[in-house]
């Protein structure tokens, strides 16, 4: 078993084997801040912190047999004693936090998190009700005031897809469009579906262009970087002449949105054929703004 999901499990046992489910995201978001090395990473959802990793594993226990996914909660079914097998650091972190936290009740518990770490509660639809003005002040202030406007490039390489929609919300992107020729992967969260379902749900726009991708038999033995940018050098002559309404049409969403970001999986862009479509894409004639890789 995955050591997050043993912590995940064991902050379920130790809270009685049975909680609501907006709670145990709280509580494992104040686990995972006590850790300093977090298993988990929270987007800032309609309630405040979510974890879809966290949430993906638990639906794969549930598959197992070891949890039971009720409407409002989540069950531990399996008798295992999950604490017993964590590091005891990690056993004394979550004595640490269910001693301070775990008797909060359940707006109590939010608001803590909102007050701690503001960030979480930017599309939360019970920030004006439990926060004071100032609190919401903070809120409003946790994102960078101004970021630039223009064309952004993306990995997810090394990332998993809460760690990937933080980088797009604190550079304020609102659009991802997805190159890839064939929007799946084996990675949770990246197939087309489950990507397009996150990024709406923290309040970006999500489109597939795979015109404008390399089919999968191209990418095939790329030993060096010399062997990439000669297969960048054919996406140039081959592909991008012919995908000018494509290219066009991210253009017009940058000058609507003022933040685009394209998206594909290597982590580097030079390693990437999103490199070589984002010049083609400042090169059309009107095109304003800057080019930003994060």
């Amino acid at each position: 078993m995955y050591y997050r999901r043993r912590l995940l499990l064991a902050l379920l046992q130790a809270l009685g084997g049975r909680v609501e489910k907006m709670r145990l995201h709280k509580l494992l978001l104040l686990y995972m801040k006590q850790r300093g090395e977090p298993a988990y990473d929270f987007v800032p959802y309609k309630y405040g912190a979510f974890s879809f990793q966290a949430n993906a594993d638990l639906v794969a226990c549930t598959t197992r047999g070891l949890a039971a996914n009720h409407d409002k909660e989540w069950e531990l079914l399996d008798q295992e004693d999950h604490s017993a097998a964590l590091k005891p650091n990690d056993r004394a972190l979550l004595r640490l936090v269910l001693e301070r936290f775990g008797t909060l009740d359940r707006d109590s518990l939010v608001r803590d998190t909102y007050v701690r770490y503001p960030y979480t509660a930017i599309h939360s639809a019970m920030a004006d009700r439990l926060l004071n003005a100032a609190e919401r002040r903070a809120v409003a202030e946790a994102l960078p005031a101004d970021t630039p406007k223009g064309l952004y490039t993306i990995g997810y390489e090394g990332l998993d897809l809460d760690a990937f929609l933080n980088k797009l919300i604190r550079a304020r992107v609102a659009v991802l469009c997805d190159v890839r020729r064939n929007a799946y992967s084996m990675k949770y969260g990246f197939s087309k579906k489950q990507l397009q379902n996150a990024c709406e749900g923290v309040g970006i726009r999500y489109e597939h262009l795979p015109e404008l991708g390399i089919a999968s038999d191209e990418r095939q033995e790329l030993a060096s970087q010399a062997d990439r940018d000669a297969l960048f050098a054919r996406y140039a002559k081959r592909t991008l002449p012919h995908t000018r309404s494509d290219q066009e049409h991210i253009a017009q969403l940058i000058a609507e949105h003022g933040r685009v970001a394209i998206m594909c999986f290597e982590h580097e862009q030079q390693c990437c054929h999103r490199g070589t479509l984002a010049r083609a894409v400042m090169r059309l004639p009107g095109f304003t703004g800057e080019l930003v890789h994060l």
